[in-house]
């Protein structure tokens, strides 16, 4: 049985273990806080796990600060879940797409909750992105939101749908390319129009400087459908695109209280564009993500290539030695752009060939 302790990597771990059919006992969940134990969102993601497996067993003891659990068989199937208002969909939706394609059956998966939050990626994110990454590796993979809703009310829900697959494909993104056109959402939920449209407008002005094929749609959810209580909010999702297929960058922001729009369009910009400069194909948020479907992949070589390392890529790469028996090969490659531009860096890992035993081969 594999042992850690900390929370900082519980839903990973839970879906890992999954995946390896290796039991794991996590100590010290929340063991310094007060009240000390697994949290709401935490409880809820086992819920999840629960719904979502066959014969998966769950051990709680000392105070809930120690969790064991022995895992079950991936099932899929269609069913709905809810999230509690504290964190967003996506909490449960960017670690189920690492296990869904490898279900017995194919996922069609409705999440209730909030739709963005300051924790999580919103599904924007998700929908545009996310599911690239997972095309990449042959998943296929799609999001639909069906009504928006912002942290602390909720309110809003998604459909998530993935295919099972026998097993994954390599990967190869190193070309970074030079970015070739921008695309954004301005999202509201329950404001005014003219809040996300202004947000749009600051965040065009700052990037037409530099590119001109940049265009930021409004999204603007006003409906009543939903009866119980409702928080207003609005952001600002920027993708850029180069001329890799491999690579997509994006950056998203949230309006704080009282906090112009004009000031978030900008912020949204300049977060994309620190992004872009750092020169990796993959942003800071999907790190993790692609670092562990390249440990599932076939036993052939993937070769990603990395920008400033976040503390999940780290995180990842201990994941992959401890559970997969995966070790990666690291190579600083300086940018050919000018030394005045950081370097990035090479990461290139041999897969652990994960199958899906429901599927047959061939």
């Amino acid at each position: 049985m594999l042992e850690f302790e900390g929370s900082s990597l519980f839903r990973h771990h839970i879906v890992c273990s999954l995946l390896t059919n290796k039991p794991v006992r996590i100590s010290g969940i929340h063991d310094e806080d007060e009240p000390q134990g697994i949290k709401l969102a935490e409880a809820n993601f086992l819920k999840f796990i629960d719904r979502v497996t066959s014969g998966s067993r769950i051990e709680c003891t000392d105070n809930n600060t120690t969790l064991t659990f022995y895992p079950g068989m991936i099932l899929g199937g269609t069913f709905s879940h809810e999230v509690p208002s504290s964190r967003c969909v996506t909490y449960i939706a960017e670690v189920a797409v690492l296990m869904l394609p490898f279900a017995k059956f194919d996922t069609k998966l409705t999440l209730l909750g909030s739709t963005q939050s300051d924790l999580d990626l919103s599904v924007d994110t998700l929908r545009t992105v996310t599911t690239r990454w997972l095309q990449l590796f042959g998943v296929d993979c799609s999001v639909r939101i069906i009504r928006r809703g912002v942290h602390p009310g909720g309110g809003g829900a998604i459909d998530l749908h993935c295919k099972a697959v026998r097993k994954l494909n390599s990967a190869d993104a190193t070309t970074r390319g030079r970015v070739r056109r921008i695309r954004g959402i301005s999202f509201g939920c329950r404001v005014s129009a003219d809040l996300s449209q202004r947000a749009a407008t600051a965040a065009k002005g700052v990037l037409l400087n530099l590119l001109p094929d940049v265009y930021v749609v409004t999204d603007l959810d006003n409906s009543k459908r939903y009866n119980g209580e409702s928080s207003s909010g609005y952001g600002v999702v920027l993708v850029a695109e180069t001329t890799s297929k491999h690579c997509v960058i994006s950056q998203e922001t949230t309006a704080m209280p009282h906090e112009p729009p004009e000031v978030v369009g900008k912020r949204a910009a300049e977060l994309l564009l620190d992004q872009v400069f750092e020169g990796g194909c993959v942003d800071a948020h999907h790190q993790m993500l692609v670092l562990l479907l390249m440990a599932l992949s076939p036993d052939e070589v993937s070769t990603v290539r990395f920008a400033q390392f976040t503390t999940g890529l780290v995180s990842a790469v201990m994941l992959l030695e401890a559970y997969f028996g995966v070790s990666c090969a690291t190579k600083e490659d300086p940018s050919l752009a000018g030394s005045e531009l950081p370097s990035t860096t090479l990461i290139t890992c041999v897969g652990s060939n994960t199958l899906n035993v429901w599927k047959k081969s061939g």
